[in-house]
């Protein structure tokens, strides 16, 4: 996997979260934690690398994650929410 040099913080936070990888269950609140954070076309590039998904389904489910359709909001989220604060995500959404 060549993930590019703009998104290498993004990928390490997600994998400092997520070391075993990202179980199905926390894919859309994934995407709904970075989403305030991230362009879409970055969202879309980092996740569909790390978890080897065609960009055009990823793309479409940040769309669904950004509107916040069909997901528990307050167990799935927050708990990735909480993994990633864990990873660094404080410290990362600092970074330029």
């Amino acid at each position: 996997m060549d993930i590019p040099s703009h998104l290498e913080s993004t990928a390490s936070l997600i994998l400092s979260g997520f070391p075993e990888g990202i179980p199905e269950a926390d894919y859309l609140p994934l995407l709904a934690v970075l989403y305030p954070h991230m362009a879409e076309e970055n969202l879309v590039e980092v996740v569909s690398l790390l978890m080897g998904y065609d960009r055009g389904v990823v793309l479409n489910d940040v769309y669904v994650a950004g509107a916040d359709v069909g997901l528990d909001p307050d167990d799935a989220v927050a708990a990735v929410s909480a993994r990633l604060v864990s990873a660094g995500l404080g410290k990362w959404g600092l970074e330029d």
